[in-house]
């Protein structure tokens, strides 16, 4: 039994007992120095039409009032805008609330996360302190699957629509066993439960759902499933994993297995939710698996990105591998001016190669998630048909299309002479940690193309990593 179904709070949460002015202005670094790895973001929004400039404008004067609201528990949050947007072929609503609203929300989200910290699960990953995440995650999952000996069943589920199908009545029930529910502090989250929005359609007031886009919203969703993770992980002879709205039962007894989804189905029920039909998965893994139903026999299966095999092997599933590919096929069509206009077979290929080192050294952002992907993947077979494949795609535009001749012409060793990176070698390097957190280098490149252009300039590296810390803190220090 893991700790969470042990802790119970010593008392209901008062807004007095979580809040300190320290803490505003922690979340305030935060809201004030995202904007610089994502600019356009300090341009955006909401219901009062202020900027992050605008915002920014009133210096400490602007906090200063901010936090006398909240001591004195007059603050209430403002409408937010509502915005539709496509993500990755999903249409989904995100509500942008004003800049005041921003650090208040961002202020809740830490106070409760880590007040909470032990009554979640431990087998909760998302949106949690720093020894979790997704990273924990996933390694957890690959090392529990290469310990394990003899066949092993598997569910997996995803919950549809979570974050705007969260039932309000539940969720405020939920919360009248944390907070006071006379105090300031469910005031403020009961707002936020019931949050007001305008849209094209005019002014609303929220009757089901969370709103996606706010801090805040991440600590309900766990507090929303929180009874649902109890439930599940107290199963004997079973491991269970949540991240966010994706979860996953391993067990080595199909017994275990059918309970994990009859407490899922049961628990998804009474919360008001469903799974999403297309993703839902009962899987035996290994050769001598039983085959009873509901379970089907595989050698894999695909999990938050990566693709888990049945003998503990870690690969890119096949939409991670086709982004690997194009992020380098978009490479060689936005550097095409340069290359086509090269007669010479080797000249046109060494500017290739150093497109393809350009991308991997300076294309920060998309080379993190890649970096992220690599350090986790360990099928260096998959890897080395990547690097045969960026070889030949290489040399189909210095010689115009595929060919078997190609490498005839120009050999892999001297592709390799001329520069040409290799994702394995990569790879082993991130491995041994020879490559620098990616992370922190597009960080570092953000904050640089911040100050491109102004008088002012960062004090140094040292600086920069702790300004643009993901732990407020570390900024926080470093000012006192």
């Amino acid at each position: 039994m893991s700790v969470a179904t042990k802790f119970e709070l010593d008392r209901p949460m008062r807004w007095r007992d979580l809040y300190r002015e320290a803490e505003l202005y922690k979340a305030a670094v935060r809201v004030y120095t995202k904007p610089l790895f994502m600019w356009r973001k300090a341009l955006c929004t909401s219901t009062d039409g202020r900027t992050l400039y605008d915002f920014a404008s009133r210096g400490l004067r602007g906090l200063d009032a901010l936090n006398r609201a909240l001591a004195r528990e007059e603050f209430r949050f403002r409408p937010s805008a509502g915005l539709t947007y496509n993500f990755n072929g999903k249409r989904r609503t995100l509500y942008i609330t004003p800049w005041e609203e921003r650090i208040v929300d961002f202020l809740l989200y830490r106070a409760l996360t880590r007040k909470l910290d032990r009554w979640f699960s431990q087998n909760s990953y998302a949106y949690r302190n720093h020894s979790l995440g997704l990273d924990r995650c996933q390694a957890r999952i690959a090392a529990l699957l290469r310990a394990h000996k003899g066949p092993i069943y598997l569910v997996k589920r995803d919950i549809a629509d979570y974050f705007a199908s969260v039932d309000h009545g539940i969720l405020l029930e939920k919360l009248e066993h944390l907070v006071d529910k006379q105090d300031y502090l469910f005031r403020l989250l009961h707002q936020r439960v019931c949050f007001d929005y305008h849209d094209e359609g005019g002014s609303h007031q929220a009757q089901i759902g969370i709103p996606f886009g706010a801090a805040i919203a991440c600590a309900f969703a766990n507090i929303y499933l929180t009874e649902l993770d109890r439930e599940i992980e107290a199963i004997p002879d079973l491991h269970y994993f949540r991240y966010a709205d994706d979860l996953l039962v391993l067990a080595p007894s199909p017994e275990a297995a059918r309970e994990a989804v009859e407490g899922l189905d049961r628990n998804i029920e009474r919360l008001r939710l469903r799974f999403k039909p297309s993703l839902q998965a009962n899987l035996a893994l290994g050769s001598t698996a039983e085959t009873d139903l509901p379970f089907v026999v595989a050698k894999h299966f695909r999990h938050l990105g990566l693709l888990f095999q049945s003998g503990g092997g870690v690969a890119l599933s096949r939409d991670k591998s086709r982004k690997v590919q194009n992020l380098f096929r978009f490479a060689f069509r936005r550097a095409s001016r340069r290359w086509k206009r090269l007669a010479d077979p080797r000249t046109r290929a060494q500017s290739l190669v150093n497109t393809v080192v350009e991308t991997l050294e300076r294309g920060v952002r998309n080379v993190a998630i890649l970096d992220y992907y690599l350090k986790h993947v360990d099928d260096e077979a998959q890897l080395r048909r990547l690097d045969r494949w960026l070889a030949e795609e290489v040399l189909s535009r210095v010689f115009g299309g595929h060919r078997k001749g190609n490498f005839r012409r120009l050999g892999f060793e001297q592709l390799r002479a001329m520069g040409l990176p290799s994702l394995v070698h990569r790879r082993r390097l991130i491995r041994r940690g020879k490559i620098e957190s990616p992370f922190f280098t597009w960080q570092r490149e953000k904050s640089t193309r911040a100050f491109r252009g102004t008088v002012a300039r960062p004090r140094g590296a040292a600086s920069v990593d702790a300004a643009f810390s993901p732990h407020p803190e570390a900024a926080a220090s470093k000012r006192q």
